[in-house]
Order: structure tokens, then sequence, then C-alpha cells
């Protein structure tokens, strides 16, 4: 029942920080609109800047791998293919991170497309959290 628990909760913050972690960097970004009322903000390097995304990120992974390890006893009653899903998800946040911390050098080449890519596989990293929410959500 504790390890139901722990798993259920892990998830629960890890889902809530997706939503944050995915949204840091547009309010963050520092577009025209943004920068009304915040230039003072806006004098901090963007990178730094994005370091409440990157921790988050971090806590999402290790969240995640919580959840996975507390929830392996309750396979049996779970959707086979909201667990394919949940798996298909936890390599693409892996591999998200991974791209995350090449991208927090600022000097790295290719720089515009790395961010594409970012970009791409959050897409599908949500997509595929989402399809396991609603194959196997509680």
């Amino acid at each position: 029942m504790l390890a139901y628990a722990v798993s259920l909760l892990a998830a629960r913050i890890a889902t809530l920080l997706c939503v944050v972690t995915i949204a840091l960097p547009y309010l963050w970004r520092g577009n025209r609109r943004s920068r009304i009322g915040r230039a003072q903000e806006l004098a901090v390097p963007y990178l730094r800047r994005l370091r409440p995304h990157f921790w988050t990120g971090y806590v999402i992974l290790g969240l995640s791998t919580l959840h996975a390890g507390t929830a392996m006893g309750g396979m049996k009653r779970a959707n086979g293919v909201g667990v394919w899903a949940a798996t298909v998800a936890f390599f693409l946040l892996v591999y998200e991170v991974a791209v995350g911390l090449v991208l927090k050098d600022q000097r790295v080449d290719g720089r515009p497309s790395l961010r594409r890519i970012h970009f791409w596989i959050m897409l599908a990293f949500a997509t595929t959290l989402v399809l396991h929410l609603a194959m196997n959500g509680v």
C-alpha cells in the first residue's frame, strides 16, 4: 500500500511539474510582449533564467524513475497500451534531458536545430504521457 501511495504521489507531482517545465521557457523567453514591466528581470542572461526549467526537468526524471520502480507491482491490472506509452515516454524523457544538457552549453554548434529537436521530443513525450494517463491514470 505504501508503494502505491509513493507511486501515485510521484506521478502526480511529476505530471504537474511537466506542465510547469514546458511553460517556463516560453514565460522567460523575453519577447516584446513579455518585457512590459519586467525589464529588470530580463537583464539576466536567458540560460541563467532557465535554471528552474533545467532543475524541474531533472526532478521530473527522478520522480518518473521512482514512479516506474514503485508501480511495477501493480502492473497486473494496468492497461498494456498505457504501460507501453509510459515506457516510450520514459525513454523520451531521458533523451530530452540529454539534449537539454547539451543545450545548456551556449557555444554548442547547431544550437537552433538542437532546440527544434528538443521541442519535438517534448511534444512526443507529452503525447505519450497523455496517452499513458488516459489508459492508466487514476
